[in-house]
Formats: structure tokens, C-alpha cells, sequence
């Protein structure tokens, strides 16, 4: 009887391990399934229960960390993708790609840049990829160290649902929101496999200052399929929209007699057998810019425009170029209706990862160089869909941010404020009086008030070095006067101010050879080291060396002088808004490159006892990644130096880790491993007395680039 009893319990072990498996199994499969069609979240739960009844599966909880990364619930993936990569790193050629977007949504920069470049390491033929996401992170990092001056709203409950919701579009004097949501309830009551529903068009007032609930919009416009509003003309009687028809078409209604029309379709110059997905029409009405990725575009989806021709016909249309479009993905055009300022959402320019928002100045019909909204208006997950409203004084925008309603979100922001300069007040011993001069000048940068009654307020220092003043005509203005001071206006992007504004410092002086003293014609470059772009770029008198560079205040700032066959000269400045003004006369002493050349490089930074190089050294790794790129059999040594503060041996580690960083960023940006060496001297090679902070110690702590090899005599640098 015994015997029979461990035979039943063995049989019931044997069916209970049994049906474990195919549970598992069952869950697993279906969770694939899942994944495959793009319903992420259903193939979560079905991840998680796989897990419930093998706890522990590498398979099953790697690709749970997937379903994550790919849906709505970003910052869940981290844990599972890094539980499974510390278990078997070799769990996917993939994974150190995967750690390192988990580790961005949780702004862990510098653990998602060692991810990306250890993923470059074992995925040669995807460099360039991890070159980019390792430069998301630095850009990420340095983005949220300096944010922008604004809080960015969630529109709340009356607006946003637990589904998407996104394209706001503002109109009726900023009273009226046309939106998008794949809500329940939609005209065809069609449900996708993740969960939402088929998207229609919504329609919400602002009646005594509270949003209503958004409710479908009239006249036919919403159909059983996906459609989606794409933008509203500036007098809000024309809606751009998008139906899924064909292979995804903008159409066109029309605002009459209180009633939308039924949506027609744009013509074959817009629409075609591709994608088209959103548009914006200028405030005349007459030029149409869209997203389409037809055949001949930059890469996926790109903006177009079209002008409407004499016969009220849209034109052929243009691709914006590669200054907008970029390999990837540009979407969701806004045109301001002064027709000054084009914003859009991009994956291929510069961002914190993901998609992100930028704008792009017009000048003379020429689209400028886009520039990167900024934190928080953009984040590291998907933000696009922004709006601005004709004063410029709020902006509206979709963000799929974790902290939201549900999915994507609607969002507004005093962009007004945003955009400001932060400032604050000087203290009472600071205050200055002074009177200002200001020439007339096009579109000037520095404008004075002619007589006005005169006010008592707080006077405010701007940490922005363009100062805002508002000028009617040209005359004197007094603010109350000790001194005079003149304004000269070069360029928006520069302005230059005569010393005696003193706001400024002045860098002036001669470039010359170390060993002959004879001046050099060179190169110099004014970097901001916190944003990672050029102020300014001028070169010093052919004949006798001279130049004149002038820095503005507030910030952190490198200037790099370089020239063929010499080894480039850095200095840094760290100038914060209320230093006073100086002038600095000196001379930039250029060395040949030749074997044991070397210089410090005072624009790479560490926290005080660590390793890891802080945002503000991008643009001086990015020359020396210039330099070793454009002289392909130049070998150089990064040597690490420290003060005396502290144990020896401990600096010395210190010391080898900071030179090793630097050659680590630089493998990781394409630059070959065996022409790199790095070494730490720790405190043994000091350059003065450490007797002194200012004088000695703070410049015996620094790092050298020394050249070892040269296989070119021509060196370019940074």
C-alpha cells in the first residue's frame, strides 16, 4: 500500500511539473504573439504570468524588460533587463542596447553611456548607432542640468483620458482645443489588439476658465477608421486632417455656417500612394507645410512644402532640406502665423532620446539651424505635437511622460516665461547706475525708453548675455548716471558690446610659435561648454597674430586656438553672470607637433574624486576627436594629474581612471584603441607648489593630451 502511495505521488509531481511547463509554455507563446502585433501591454501580463510559474526565467523576464521598453511603461524595464544582464550578459547580441535606453528613461546618463559603448564594442557594424545614443545621453544629462525657466501642466481629467491623447490645435482667440484621442466611444466603435480604440476628432471650449469635456467634433468629419487632426488655419476655418485612406492621406474641411464640412481630399501634389501624415498652413494661406515619406525624402518621414498657385491649386511640392530632415524622422510641422518660425518633432536631430521638439528661424526664406526645445518642455520619452499660440505667450503639446493621465497626454506651458533668461536681483551693494546709449539699429538687440516717469524697482541681473530693453527711437534714455556707456550690434547670435558696457570679458592679444616667438595665423573657436556650441569662430591677424575675442558672462566657456602642424592651445573660462568686466591681454603660445608636444586640456571636467567626465568636456573631446580623425597615424597619451590633497596611492588610481575616461570616450566615438594609451601620475608631476589652492593646487589637478606618435607632419586640431 505504501509502494502504491509514492507511485500516485510521484505520477501527481510528474502531471503537476507537466502542466507547469505547458502553462508556462502557454503564457510565454502567447506573450510573443503579443510583442509581435505591437500590443506591449498584453504581452506584459502575459510575461509576467509566464514568470509566475517559472520564477526566475531569463527568457521570459528579458523580454518582459522589452515589453516595457517598447510600450507605455518605459521605466519599468530596467529592472528586468538588468537583473537578466548581471545573470548572462550574452543573453542577446542586443541587451547592452536595451540596458541602455532603460537606463536613459531613468536619466542615468553615465551607466547608459558604458551600456552603449560596451554594445559598440560587441557590434562593430552598429557604431555609428551607439555613437548617437551614447550623444543623446551627454546632450540628455546636460539639458537637465540647465532647464528652462517653466513649469510644464498636465490639461487634466477634462482633457486627457487614460488613452492618447495628442495634436492640439488652439483656436478661436486661444478659447477653442481641437484634439485627438483614441478614447472609448469612437464613431466606429472599432477596437485595436492593444486595447485602444480607432482615433477620432474631439472638441473642448474654455468657458470661465475651466477646459469642458472634450466631446466628437460635427459634420461628418469623423469616420470609422483611424482619423486624426492634423492643424487649423489661423482664422479657424480650415481643418487640416488625416484619414487612414490609402496609404494615409491629408484632407481639408471647412468651417461654414457653423458646421465642418465634409472633409475633401489635397490634391496629387500632396497626396500620393505613400504616408502623408500631418500638415500646417502659413497664416496667408498660401504655402502648406506637410510630412510625407514618398520616394526621394531624407529618410523616413520628412517635411515638405507647397505653394498654392494662381489657380488656387497646391504646387509641387519641396523637401525642407537636410538643415529640417534628417535619416530619420521629422514630424508634425506647426508654422507660427507670423511665418517666422517653423517647429516640429524630430528622432533624427540631437535630442534626450526618443522624439523630441524643435523650432527653426526663418531669415530671408532660409530655415536656420534647429534648435532643441529644451527641458522640460522635452524629455526622454516621446514629446511632439507642439503648438504656440499667435502672442507666443503658451504653447500646447503631446508628451507620453510616465507622470500623465495614462498614455500620451496633452500638456501647456507658459512658453512666454519659459523662454525667458532666469535672473536675479543684485544684491543692495551691487546695484549700478549707469546711462545707456543706443544707436538705432535693424532689428536691434538693446533698446532704451526715451523719457518716462521715473519708477523705483528691484535692478535685476540676466544670466543670458543678450539684454532685453525695449528701444522706441534713438535718443538718450537715463536711468540715473555716473557713466556712459555705447553699444555696438554685430549679430544675433554674438553680441558684441565695447568694453565700456562692461558686461563682458575681452580676450585679446597674439598667437606665436613656442620656439621662434613669431606670430601665427590661427584659428579660434569660443565653445559654450555647458550647451556644447560655438559662440563665435574668428582668426588672428596673417601679418602679426593679433585678435580679439569677447566672451559674455554667464557661463562656462572654452576657447580653442589650433593651426596646421601644431598641437591646439585650450583655455577655459567659468564666468558667472554678475563677474565683473575684465580684459585679458596674452599671449596663445602654439607648439609643433612633434613626439613629446603636450598640453593641458582645461575644458575637461570631473566632480571633485571622480571619473566621469562631466557634460561640460564635450567640446573639447569632440577635438581631440577631430584631430586624431583627421591625421589618421597620430598616436597620443592621455596623462591624469593630481594635487596633494589626499593618499598618494589613491590619487594615482584617480588620476589613471580620469586619462582612461577620456580614452574610453573617444574608443567609443570611433577612434582606434591602439593609438590611444592613457596614464595617471597621480600628485608626482606637479607643475607648481601645492602650497596654494588658487595658484598651486587647482593647477597641478589636471589632464594632458601628449603626443607619442606621428606618422603626418600636417596636424589639424581643434
Amino acid at each position: 500500500m505504501r509502494g502504491v502511495k509514492i507511485i500516485i505521488t510521484t505520477i501527481l509531481f510528474c502531471l503537476s511539473s507537466v502542466l507547469l511547463a505547458q502553462s508556462f509554455n502557454d503564457y510565454y507563446k502567447k506573450a510573443n504573439r503579443y510583442y509581435k502585433i505591437g500590443d506591449y501591454h498584453r504581452a506584459a501580463v502575459n510575461f509576467r504570468k509566464a514568470i509566475r510559474q517559472k520564477p526566475g526565467n531569463a527568457k521570459a523576464t528579458y523580454r518582459l524588460g522589452l515589453a516595457y521598453l517598447a510600450g507605455n511603461d518605459k521605466k519599468e524595464a530596467l529592472k528586468y533587463i538588468e537583473k537578466v544582464y548581471k545573470l548572462n550578459p550574452r543573453i542577446d547580441s542586443e541587451v547592452e542596447y536595451y540596458l541602455g535606453m532603460a537606463y536613459q528613461y531613468h536619466h542615468r546618463f553615465a551607466e547608459a553611456k558604458a551600456a552603449f559603448a560596451r554594445y559598440k564594442e560587441r557590434n562593430k557594424k552598429r557604431a555609428n548607432v551607439a555613437d548617437y545614443k551614447i550623444r543623446e545621453c551627454i546632450f540628455g544629462d546636460s539639458l537637465i542640468r540647465n532647464p528652462l525657466n517653466a513649469d510644464v501642466e498636465n490639461m487634466g481629467k477634462n482633457i486627457n483620458s487614460r488613452f492618447n491623447d495628442y495634436t492640439p490645435l488652439i483656436y478661436n482667440n486661444g478659447k477653442s482645443m481641437i484634439l485627438t484621442s483614441n478614447r472609448p466611444g469612437s464613431t466606429g466603435g472599432l477596437r485595436l489588439s492593444d486595447g485602444t480604440y480607432y482615433e477620432d476628432i474631439y472638441v473642448s471650449h474654455l468657458v470661465e476658465g475651466i477646459w469642458s469635456k472634450p466631446e466628437k467634433i460635427g459634420g461628418g468629419v469623423n469616420i470609422k477608421y483611424h482619423d486624426a487632426a492634423a492643424s487649423i488655419s489661423p482664422d479657424g476655418k480650415m481643418l487640416f486632417l488625416y484619414y487612414e485612406k490609402g496609404g494615409g492621406d491629408i484632407y481639408v474641411s471647412k468651417y461654414v455656417d457653423g458646421e465642418w464640412t465634409k472633409p475633401e481630399p489635397l490634391n496629387d501634389n500632396i497626396n500620393t500612394f505613400f504616408w502623408e501624415t500631418a500638415a500646417s498652413i502659413t497664416a496667408d494661406g498660401k504655402t502648406l507645410y506637410f510630412t510625407s515619406d514618398r520616394a526621394g525624402g531624407m529618410g523616413d518621414l520628412d517635411i515638405y512644402k507647397s505653394e498654392l498657385n494662381e489657380n488656387g491649386e497646391w504646387g509641387e511640392a519641396v523637401n525642407l532640406g537636410p538643415v529640417i530632415n534628417t535619416p530619420l524622422g521629422e514630424d508634425a510641422p506647426y508654422i507660427h502665423p507670423d511665418g517666422k518660425t517653423l517647429y516640429f518633432g524630430s528622432n533624427g536631430h540631437l535630442g534626450m532620446g526618443s522624439h523630441d521638439i524643435f523650432y527653426s528661424d526663418i531669415k530671408d526664406g532660409v530655415f536656420q539651424e534647429p534648435v532643441n526645445m529644451g527641458y522640460p518642455i522635452n524629455t526622454v520619452f516621446n514629446d511632439n505635437y507642439f503648438v504656440i499660440t499667435p502672442d507666443r505667450k503658451r504653447a500646447y503639446y503631446a508628451s507620453l511622460r510616465p507622470e500623465g493621465e495614462g498614455m500620451a497626454d496633452i500638456y501647456s506651458i507658459d512658453i512666454e516665461q519659459a523662454m525667458k533668461p532666469k535672473t536675479k536681483p543684485f544684491r543692495e551693494e551691487e546695484m549700478i547706475a549707469e546711462e545707456i546709449i543706443a544707436e538705432t539699429k535693424p532689428e536691434p538687440l538693446i533698446q532704451a525708453q526715451p523719457e518716462t516717469e521715473p519708477e523705483t524697482e528691484d535692478i535685476v541681473a540676466t544670466t543670458s548675455p543678450v539684454i532685453p530693453v525695449d528701444v522706441v527711437k534713438e535718443e538718450e534714455a537715463v536711468v540715473k548716471g555716473e557713466e556712459k556707456a555705447s553699444v555696438k550690434y554685430y549679430d544675433e547670435d554674438l553680441v558684441k558690446m565695447q568694453k565700456d558696457l562692461k558686461v563682458v570679458t575681452i580676450l585679446k592679444g597674439k598667437v606665436i610659435d613656442a620656439s621662434t616667438a613669431k606670430p601665427l595665423y590661427a584659428r579660434l573657436r569660443l565653445m559654450n561648454n555647458e550647451t556644447n556650441t560655438m559662440i563665435a569662430e574668428l582668426t588672428s591677424d596673417p601679418n602679426t597674430g593679433e585678435f580679439e575675442l569677447i566672451i559674455p558672462h554667464g557661463g562656462n566657456y572654452g576657447v580653442s586656438t589650433s593651426k596646421l602642424g601644431y598641437l591646439f592651445n585650450s583655455i577655459n573660462f567659468d564666468l558667472p553672470a554678475f563677474h565683473e568686466f575684465q580684459e585679458i591681454d596674452t599671449h596663445i603660445i602654439l607648439q609643433k607637433a612633434k613626439v613629446g608636444s603636450k598640453v593641458v586640456l582645461k575644458n575637461i571636467f570631473f566632480d571633485i574624486g571622480k571619473s566621469d567626465l562631466r557634460t561640460e568636456s564635450l567640446a573639447e573631446l569632440d577635438g581631440i576627436k577631430e584631430l586624431l580623425s583627421e591625421n589618421a597615424l597620430l598616436q597620443v597619451q592621455i596623462n591624469g594629474h593630481t594635487d596633494n590633497v589626499g593618499n598618494s596611492v589613491y590619487n594615482k588610481v584617480l588620476s589613471k581612471k580620469r586619462a582612461q575616461a577620456v580614452v574610453d570616450y573617444l574608443i567609443a566615438n570611433g577612434i582606434d584603441a591602439g593609438r590611444l594609451s592613457a596614464k595617471g601620475f597621480g600628485e608626482e608631476r606637479p607643475l607648481v607648489s601645492n602650497d596654494d589652492e588658487k595658484d598651486g593646487r587647482e593647477i597641478n589637478r589636471r589632464t594632458e593630451i601628449e603626443i607619442t606618435g606621428v606618422g603626418d607632419p600636417t596636424i589639424v586640431s581643434n
